[in-house]
């Protein structure tokens, strides 16, 4: 059978919403959801009665703002989304006469809580995808007529293309926004920001001068997995051979001996499995153990090292 239109449209808003964003925006804080990386950062503010508004100008700036996960969050959600579902497929307070763009399409108020700015997120991608879900190519060659405002005369096929790629936008500023927020929490702790920026020399200086790990493993317990992702066996190396516990997975579920698996040497994964790594750990991306990543990479010796 021939692909529509409307399935390449849909998979393409549903990949982007189920493998990238949605599972990166769990257990957003609300530290999190409200940062501004730099002074000046458009947000959600309360105005002067109390209502939260969106930070923005009539026109855009010359020069785009940094924006908070917030900021993002409620535009994509309510703006992109939500606001063009609510005036093409309804239930809308809105007057009959009312464009895609008019704010009466969606009056609730904006939330300043992560829990709040994902329901919300959530809410706008649910009533655009289930609506696109239910049109056929016919609906989607049609022009949007008097509810596309300027845009009358363009399909809705179009207008499905754009709000795609202004959510890929979107979504990708706020994941980059969870690296960066991340990368500031990690390295407000002086060894964790050895590891995982300075060099390996560093690190053992460090240690040294500490006296060995100290509470490490529990102040931050997937650091070894991390460097082990990032191939820094040098670095892994100094932690296990102090006591670093090789076993702990990631939120992902791998271990290190997944990542030796991947980009490590038989003598990596041999220093992890002489300090107790475990053979038979299953990640949750691919479903496999250590020997599967190998083999599946080709990996032919230390496939053989982990075979069980």
């Amino acid at each position: 059978m021939a692909t529509t239109v409307r399935e390449l449209l849909l998979g393409q808003v549903e990949f982007s919403w189920d493998a990238h964003l949605w599972p990166r925006l769990q257990g957003l804080t609300d530290d999190e959801y409200l940062w501004e990386p730099v002074d000046g950062a458009w947000s959600l503010r309360r105005d002067g009665d109390g209502t939260v508004r969106i930070e923005q100008t009539p026109v855009d700036p010359p020069v785009p703002p940094v924006t908070t996960i917030a900021w993002r969050a409620a535009h994509l959600g309510r703006d992109v989304w939500g606001r063009r579902g609510r005036a093409f497929f309804g239930p809308t307070p809105a007057p009959d006469d009312a464009d895609m763009f008019d704010a009466r399409h969606w009056p609730e108020p904006l939330p300043l809580t992560a829990e709040g700015g994902l329901a919300l997120l959530r809410e706008g991608y649910a009533l655009w995808r289930d609506n696109l879900a239910r049109l056929d190519d016919d609906a989607l060659a049609a022009p949007l007529g008097p509810r596309g405002g300027p845009y009358a005369e363009d399909s809705l096929a179009a207008l499905v293309v754009h709000l795609n790629r202004e959510a890929m936008a979107h979504g990708a500023e706020i994941c980059l926004l969870r690296d960066l927020y991340r990368a500031r929490q990690q390295r407000r702790d002086p060894v964790v920001a050895v590891a995982l920026g300075g060099t390996a020399a560093d690190l053992e200086r460090m240690l040294r001068l500490d006296g060995g790990l100290g509470d490490l493993p529990d102040r931050h317990p997937t650091l070894l997995v991390e460097l082990a992702g990032l191939g820094r066996w040098a670095a892994v190396r100094s932690l296990v051979e102090r006591g670093f516990p090789v076993t702990v997975a990631a939120d992902d579920g791998s271990t290190a001996l997944h990542h030796a698996a991947a980009t490590g040497t038989p003598d990596d994964a041999r220093l992890l499995l002489d300090h107790g790594a475990d053979l038979a750990a299953v990640d949750d991306r691919f479903g496999t153990t250590p020997a599967g990543w190998a083999d599946f990479l080709g990996r032919t010796e230390l496939a053989e090292t982990l075979a069980l």
